[in-house]
């Protein structure tokens, strides 16, 4: 008789727990709900891409972006890992855009033969749909993106003027990056000093070579690309955000986390502020404890999503837009909205000449 007490209480303890970590999570972060949704499509190309436009219902937006999305085979939604930030964002009273990548869903064409500057043509032609979707309303339209989005923005709003372009997780020069993120993925692995600096070099040369200036009009091999990739990184080895971001048309936000895996966030935060120094309309931020994507360092830092392990899944599942740095979205959606509040507190420090 007490065993089965002591069973039933177990069960019983085991239930209210799941209760209380169900009812104190934020999985309906992971819905949309309440949210007025309407697929739109656009040409470019002479391809169709197809995408949704995100709103809060009965509520005109304060402005609409355009996401821009990172590298990857990436649908409108990030397979819907972008939902907890879509609400971050809606909740602010900002509408969304974002379309499936060429080739990705019901999107025609294929991502891996674009070039940065194809991107940039792309993004423009959404813009250019969407500010006449919303013709005649007086509602700001820009660009908002990841990462890759970094050397895509900045071209697109050099071409043509944007009301807003938002960059975040960008890194200046790709070739850097890449150093940058295959240095830290070697020291993860217990690697040397030495022997990082050697693999990087070797690395590098070989890169050079296959994609660099003097590779123009090779075809590139190598066996760990398949060739669409290589055919990508042939196209885009020699990106470099800095000769555009002068010339960007409209106020610029460029958001680095400070504890950024995948890009160099100290040394490039400088290279954009003195590449923006001349520019009154743009700010350089370097956010304390933030991420590649400006989720909390402390609990979800890592360089690649198939790096999550379970327990991290599941804590992401539970956080939802907690998962984010307090506070950050609401800043970057007020500056959206009043470009002449910058996030100076988060200037970086920078030595001069930087």
């Amino acid at each position: 008789m007490k065993k089965t007490h002591l069973l039933a209480a177990l069960l019983l303890s085991g239930l209210l727990l799941a209760a209380a970590v169900f009812f104190s999570s934020h999985i309906d972060d992971f819905e949309l709900n309440g949210i007025k949704s309407e697929e739109l499509t656009f040409q470019h190309n002479g391809q169709r891409l197809s995408g949704t436009l995100l709103q809060a219902e009965n509520k005109t937006p304060d402005a609409v972006i355009l996401l821009i999305h990172g590298d990857g085979p990436m649908d409108r939604y990030a397979n819907h890992g972008y939902y907890p930030l879509f609400n971050l964002l809606l909740s602010e009273n900002l509408a969304i855009f974002s379309w499936d990548k060429a080739g990705i869903g019901k999107s025609q064409g294929n991502w891996l033969h674009q070039s940065m500057s194809d991107r940039a043509d792309e993004a423009i032609a959404a813009r250019e749909m969407i500010a006449g979707h919303y013709q005649g309303q007086k509602i700001p339209v820009g660009y908002f993106g990841y990462s890759q989005a970094g050397w895509v923005i900045p071209i697109a709003a050099s071409r043509q003027a944007s009301d807003f372009s938002v960059i975040i997780g960008g890194a200046a020069n790709w070739r850097d990056q890449g150093q940058y993120y295959q240095a830290l993925r070697y020291r993860s692995q217990g690697k040397s000093p030495e022997e990082i600096q050697a693999l990087l070099a070797r690395e590098r040369q070989e890169n050079d070579a296959l994609f660099g200036p003097a590779a123009k009009g090779q075809v590139a091999q190598r066996s760990d690309m398949s060739p669409d990739r290589l055919i990508f990184v042939q196209k885009n080895y020699q990106s470099d955000s800095r000769p555009f971001l002068s010339r960007m048309q409209g106020p610029v936000l460029i958001a680095l986390g400070e504890d950024d895996l995948n890009v160099d966030a100290k040394t490039d935060s400088c290279r954009f502020q003195h590449s923006l120094h001349a520019k009154p309309d743009a700010s350089v931020a370097l956010i304390p404890g933030g991420t590649h994507n400006l989720m909390k360092a402390s609990s979800f830092n890592y360089q690649l999503e198939s790096d999550w392990p379970w327990y991290k899944q599941a804590y992401f599942l539970y956080q939802g837009r907690e998962s984010y740095l307090p506070g950050v979205y609401r800043q970057i959606g007020n500056w959206i909205k009043h470009p002449d509040q910058g996030l100076a507190r988060y200037a970086p420090r920078c030595p001069s000449g930087s």
